[in-house]
C-alpha cells in the first residue's frame, strides 16, 4: 500500500510542555515513518490524535473532536474510565508507542481507502474553541464580534513568483473560485479593496513582506468583512501566537504541505467549498 512521503500529522492533548518536547525529540529521532507534532497556529488537520488519558480536560476535549477511523487516537496512561480508545500504561516503551501509531495509520489509510472509494469525503477537525463552563458575554458583543467571510470571495496569494498560486487555481478550478497572485503589499491591499477576498495565504519568504503587518493592514481595509489570513511558512518557524491575534493572523501551514491537506484547510475557510 502506497503511504504519503509527508510526515504524519498529530495533535497532542494534555501534556506538559516537557512531555510535548519529549514527544519531538522521539519523532525526529524515530527511523520509522515520520510523525510531526502540530503546533499551536498550525491550521492543518492532525492525521491522529495523542491524549494524555491521566488528564480530565484533554479526555473531554479529544470526545469534542470525534476521533474516528479516518482519525484516530491514542491515550497516553489509563483513563479513569472506559473510552473507546486504544491506549497504552505508564512507564512507556517508544517502541511500542510508534508500532501502535503505524498499526494506527496503516488502518486509518485503509479507512480512507474505503471512504474514496465511496465517493464521500473525510470531515475536517473541527475548528477547536476553548470550553467555557459560564458565559457572561452579552449577546449583543456577540454580534458585534461575529463577522462572516464574503461568500463569493476568492483568494489571494502573496508570493515571489505565481507557481503557488498556479497549483492553488488548479485545485480549486472546479469550484470557480477566483485565485489572484501579487508580490507585494501595495497590491494586496489593492486587490482587497476591489475585490472580494475570502482568504489571503502569505508565503513569509516573500522579499520585502513583513507578513503580521500586512495582516494588520488587511484587517482594516475589509474591516467590514471577515477576511481569514493564513501564513505559509518553512521549517524552523516559531509562530507568535499573541502577536497574531493583534494583527489578525488566522494561522499558519507548514511547507511542504500535501495537496489534501491544503484542501481540508480551504474547507474551513471558503464558504464555496462547502
Amino acid at each position: 500500500m502506497h503511504m504519503q512521503s509527508y510526515p504524519f500529522a498529530v495533535r497532542l492533548l494534555g501534556f506538559a510542555e516537557e512531555d510535548a518536547a519529549m514527544f519531538d525529540a522521539r519523532f525526529d529521532e524515530w527511523p520509522g515513518k515520520k510523525y510531526m507534532r502540530l503546533l499551536s497556529g498550525n491550521l492543518q488537520d492532525p492525521d491522529l490524535y495523542i491524549a494524555n488519558g491521566e488528564n480530565l480536560k484533554a479526555v473531554v476535549d479529544l470526545a469534542d473532536l470525534k476521533p474516528s477511523d479516518i482519525r484516530p487516537a491514542l491515550l497516553i496512561g489509563a483513563p479513569a474510565v472506559t473510552l473507546p480508545y486504544a491506549f497504552l500504561i505508564k512507564p512507556l516503551s517508544w517502541g511500542l508507542v510508534f508500532e501502535t501509531l503505524d498499526k494506527m495509520i496503516e488502518s486509518r489509510a485503509d479507512a480512507l481507502s474505503k471512504l474514496a472509494a465511496s465517493g464521500m469525503v473525510a470531515v475536517p477537525e473541527r475548528r477547536r474553541r476553548n470550553r467555557v463552563d459560564i458565559d457572561l458575554t452579552d449577546p449583543d458583543d456577540y454580534k458585534q464580534m461575529r463577522t462572516m467571510a464574503p461568500e463569493a470571495g476568492g483568494v489571494l496569494v502573496v508570493d515571489k513568483n505565481p507557481a503557488f498560486r498556479a497549483n492553488l487555481a488548479d485545485l480549486l478550478l472546479r469550484y470557480n473560485l477566483p485565485v489572484a497572485w501579487v508580490s507585494d503589499e501595495v497590491r494586496a491591499v489593492d486587490v482587497c479593496e476591489k475585490q472580494p477576498i475570502s482568504l489571503v495565504m502569505i508565503n513569509t519568504s516573500t522579499p520585502g513582506i513583513d507578513p503580521f503587518r500586512l495582516a494588520s493592514v488587511l484587517r482594516d481595509t475589509t474591516c467590514a468583512r471577515k477576511t481569514v489570513v493564513v501564513l505559509l511558512v518553512s521549517a524552523p518557524f516559531s509562530f507568535d501566537v499573541d502577536k497574531a491575534q493583534r494583527c489578525g493572523v488566522d494561522g499558519y501551514l507548514l511547507k511542504p504541505l500535501a495537496g489534501s491537506h491544503l484542501f481540508a484547510v480551504l474547507k474551513k475557510f471558503l464558504p464555496g467549498l462547502k
